[in-house]
This record gives structure tokens, C-alpha cells and sequence, in this order.
């Protein structure tokens, strides 16, 4: 309903369905690097389909947006949360209200005569049950020399708060700002900003699991 009036024309045949404004920018920027060294990721395009909730009605919506017609492959890539099992559970409800094919479990590719899917969960990326979120993820591999005794001090920082009162909803979210805050290179920038000034390593064990999927849904024909 809330994208109704922003429907971006697919002009690529590999969509990676992003969960937010946040993951869909650090997506645009792994695309980035990747087509530094490899051409074929040139036709992978990021769309974000806004909150969790927001997921079944995208999926209802997507056949409609324009040149949708040309796509051949769909990633989907949303946070596990607080449970990876809902998660998954969760995607699958949403695909089975839709036209698209319904994976088993996170990685595995499923096949319509028109399209190709599959979907993926932060942190792990992989079938590797872990709850959590994209933040967690970036806060594992950040590329600054000192960073895990930053985040630490960053921990106790917020952790002392909290024994004040002081709430955080979104505390993975809370942590990865704060250190931002504190570190010169990403002060006041947003996660698809911080990236592309190379806070964060694309060279993880779980971005190569993506990268991966990507490139098994690329080659693996319709």
C-alpha cells in the first residue's frame, strides 16, 4: 500500500527483496563491490519491501510493478529477529499467499516456469540457525583494527544505562550507532553510508554465503 506510488521499473532479472531502507542500501553496496571483480552481478537489483509485516502484500504487488515480466530470479533477505524459526515461518506464510514457489528452508532454490526463488536470514546467511539481524551481523565484521574493544566499551556504555532506566528497543540497532558516533570515518552516517566509507568487511565467511546463493540462482537456468 505505502510503495504503491513508488513502484520502481525492474530493469534487471535478478531481484533481492530487501527488508527496509537500511539492508536494501547495504545490499546496493555488497552489488557494488562484487561487480568490481565479477560483471555478472551488474544484473542483480535491490528493491526493499519495507517492514517484516509488509512482505505479503509486496509479494501480491510485485507481478504489477513495471517490467517485472523480465525477471527470472528473486532473493529474499530479511532479519531473523529474536526467533529464526518464526523467521522462516514467516516467509514461507508470505510466499504461500503469493504466486512464487515456497523454498523448505533458507538457500534451498525453488522453481515456477517463469521465475526462481529463495530467501536468507542475518545474521548467518545460511541455514545455520541463528536469531539476530543485519546489525548483529556488521558489528562481527567490522573492518577498524580496534573495533571489538570499541563495541566492548560501547556494551558496557549502554549496558550502565540500563541499569539507570534507560530503554532500548532496538538495542543491536542502538550499539552499531553509537559506535558510528564515536568513530570519526562514519560519525552521524546510516549503515548503507558507513559501508560504502568501508566500516564494514564484505570478505565475512556469511557475505560469501550470500554471494553464493546468488550466484547458484544466477547460473542454475529456468
Amino acid at each position: 500500500m505505502g510503495k504503491e506510488k513508488n513502484k520502481k521499473t525492474i530493469n534487471k532479472t535478478n531481484l533481492i527483496l530487501c527488508e527496509g531502507e537500511d539492508t536494501t542500501q547495504f545490499i546496493i553496496k555488497y552489488l557494488t563491490y562484487l561487480r568490481k571483480s565479477d560483471a555478472a552481478f551488474q544484473d542483480f537489483l535491490a528493491l526493499d519491501f519495507g517492514g517484516i509485516n509488509e512482505l505479503p502484500t509486496f509479494l501480491l504487488d510485485l507481478p504489477t510493478y513495471p517490467g517485472f515480466d523480465a525477471a527470472k530470479t528473486i532473493i529474499i533477505v530479511r532479519d531473523a529477529e529474536g526467533n529464526y524459526d518464526d523467521a522462516v515461518k514467516s516467509v514461507k506464510s508470505a510466499l504461500t499467499k503469493s504466486v512464487f514457489p515456497v523454498p523448505s528452508e533458507p538457500g534451498v532454490i525453488e522453481k515456477t516456469e517463469k521465475v526462481k526463488l529463495a530467501f536468507t536470514l542475518f545474521p548467518s546467511l545460511s541455514t545455520s540457525n541463528r536469531s539476530g539481524t543485519l546489525e548483529d551481523l556488521y558489528i562481527e565484521n567490522l573492518t577498524e583494527v580496534n573495533a571489538g574493544a570499541v563495541i566492548g566499551d560501547v556494551r558496557s556504555f549502554l549496558d550502565s544505562l540500563k541499569v539507570k532506566g534507560r530503554k532500548f528497543t532496538w538495542f543491536h540497532k542502538t550499539m552499531l550507532h553509537t559506535y558510528f558516533s564515536v568513530t570519526d570515518d562514519y560519525v552521524s552516517k546510516k549503515i548503507g553510508q558507513a559501508t560504502e566509507a568501508g566500516a564494514f568487511n564484505f570478505e565475512c565467511n556469511e557475505m560469501s554465503m550470500l554471494k553464493e546463493l546468488m550466484c547458484r540462482i544466477y547460473e542454475d537456468e529456468v
